[in-house]
């Protein structure tokens, strides 16, 4: 395969297209679940579904931890008074 020049890698990749091509269709119809004929259905664009971006990753991580540390503290605190100081 020529890298070096263009018009010949051009040419290389014209002349093999329906090798690669049926490489590509061998490989999907393996990770595929249906078959080749069904075509798989579209993802709505209107849906609200937003995409997961790394703010809000960060968003809810830290909205857990903070979470976390308020239930720490709310069992730290009933702890220390379920067993109050006797005086005697």
């Amino acid at each position: 395969m020529p890298y070096k020049d263009a018009e010949r890698k051009r040419q290389w990749e014209r002349d093999h297209r329906e090798e690669r091509n049926a490489r590509r269709r061998k490989a999907m119809s393996r990770h595929s679940p249906e078959p080749l004929g069904i075509d798989a259905p579209l993802l709505d664009p209107n849906s609200a579904q937003a995409p997961l971006t790394n703010m809000h990753v960060a968003i809810g991580g830290m909205m857990g931890l903070a979470f976390l540390l308020t239930v720490l503290i709310v069992i730290w605190r009933l702890g220390s008074s379920a067993h109050p100081v006797g005086t005697t």
